[in-house]
């Protein structure tokens, strides 16, 4: 029997030989090519964050083990509003570069625009014990979000200790100097910044706020009619003057005077209230008012009001503030008591905001009623307000109260910086009956 042929397997043998060597002489294959940094920081100069990030995320294995690569993801996660995926690469970084500076302050950063204040302080901390000076920047501004203006004031002046001539030091300065009603001060801050390339639109847009601010006086004078369309009543009238007086950036105290006439009847009221930032975004509102001599107004009233920023926000959806307002009115039937929870949402940037709430009175025979009321304003164009809104409460200007259904708008017209004109419609629905159509009318002085 003939054995079998192994020119078959010889030829395997041959071509897996030339296989090899042929890969002996051909390149090796080639590893994702490294981001190029000058580029990728030309692209987010450019506004084109996202490109660049695609371009850095492309090369994933060179970026993992490259704390500056690191250091421009955490960057572009920031600036495209991913705060918790910024912070998450920048921690890896600082892992791998624990001694890195610009790491920890850019973490500090994506914490601060995520909103998580003492966090972001607490990564500035290992900076500023180095004398940092743009920790101590960092954290003036962080202080300032939140309302902490001495703890503000004392990192900026950290800050213009080691960079007294720095154009941002001097602008933030500024600002808080502005906030905390030291108005002289900020103007010569904001004239110093003037001198730095690239600043003066800013600066001038600052100056020119400031400006308005110095007028710490306003003047509002407002009448209103109102008409019933059963004929059973006669028209109600009121006017009001009330002078409020800015002594500190957000804190006034008003004065208001008001004649009512109704019922046949004419009250002369007096209020007085003050209104004061505290720390963190909140704010205290007290007032007292009294109507010698009433025949249907409260013959003394008392107002509580807290306001809190309860979430900071920007661009779209902005900042969420949360109020309560407790009133207390002692009438000629006896006491009303009236409890008051809103929130207010802001959107695009300020320009739009709707408030609501819910109003839970106690009427003098202890009977009580919840109340509701919702407001939108809008700013379509500056020195222009628009709103509109609806109620749903006790109406307390009459013997008493009743239940009424109002659903109001207006408008507010800036003549000149200094004057600003308005005008309110409202219709309201009271249980009594009476179908109440108001218009009102007033103005405001700035000085």
């Amino acid at each position: 029997m003939p054995l079998p042929s192994r020119r078959p397997c010889g030829r395997a043998a041959a071509f897996a030989l030339a296989l090899l060597v042929a890969a002996s002489f051909l390149p090796p294959p080639a590893a994702a090519a490294a981001p190029d940094l000058a580029l990728l920081r030309a692209l987010r100069e450019q506004g084109r964050q996202e490109e660049a990030l695609a371009r850095l995320r492309r090369a994933a294995p060179t970026v993992a083990e490259d704390a500056d690569l690191l250091l421009m993801e955490g960057q572009l996660l920031t600036d495209l509003g991913r705060y918790a995926e910024a912070v998450g690469v920048l921690t890896r970084a600082i892992a791998l570069a624990p001694d890195y500076p610009d790491l920890h302050l850019a973490r500090a950063r994506a914490l601060f625009f995520g909103g998580r204040h003492e966090a972001a302080l607490a990564a500035l901390r290992p900076l500023q014990a180095t004398e940092d000076a743009r920790a101590w920047l960092l954290a003036a501004r962080i202080h300032f979000a939140a309302g902490a203006l001495d703890r503000a004031a004392t990192a900026i002046a950290r800050f213009r200790g080691l960079a007294p001539d720095d154009p941002d030091g001097l602008l933030t300065a500024a600002d808080i100097a502005r906030r905390q009603g030291r108005v002289e001060l900020a103007s010569a801050y904001y004239e110093r910044v003037l001198e730095a390339p690239g600043y003066e639109d800013l600066v001038r847009r600052r100056l020119a706020g400031l400006e308005a601010e110095r007028r710490r006086f306003r003047l509002t004078v407002r009448g209103g009619v109102g008409s019933y369309d059963d004929g059973d009543r006669d028209s109600r009238r009121e006017g009001s003057v009330e002078l409020a007086w800015r002594w500190a950036e957000g804190s006034w105290l008003r004065g208001r005077l008001e004649l009512r006439h109704r019922f046949g009847a004419t009250d002369t009221g007096f209020f007085l209230s003050m209104e004061r930032p505290l720390r963190d975004g909140t704010t205290l509102e007290l007032g007292l008012g009294a109507t010698p001599d009433a025949d249907f107004s409260p013959r003394i009233e008392a107002l509580l009001g807290i306001g809190h920023r309860l979430r900071e926000g920007e661009g779209a959806l902005g900042d969420t503030v949360g109020s309560a307002k407790l009133r207390l009115r002692r009438y000629s039937d006896g006491p009303v008591a009236t409890l008051e929870l809103g929130v207010t949402q802001y959107l695009r940037d300020g320009a739009i905001w709707l408030t609501t709430a819910l109003v839970q009175t106690r009427d003098a025979d202890g009977g009580r009623d919840l109340g509701l009321a919702a407001r939108i304003d809008a700013v379509p164009r500056p020195g222009l307000r628009v709103f509109a809104g609806t109620t749903l409460e006790r109406d307390e200007l009459a013997r008493g109260t009743t239940r009424a259904r109002t659903v109001f708008a207006g408008i507010a017209v800036d003549l000149d910086d200094r004057l600003r004109l308005f005008l309110d419609l409202g219709i309201t629905d009271r249980d009594d009956g009476g179908l109440r159509r108001d218009l009102g009318l007033g103005l405001v002085l700035a000085f």
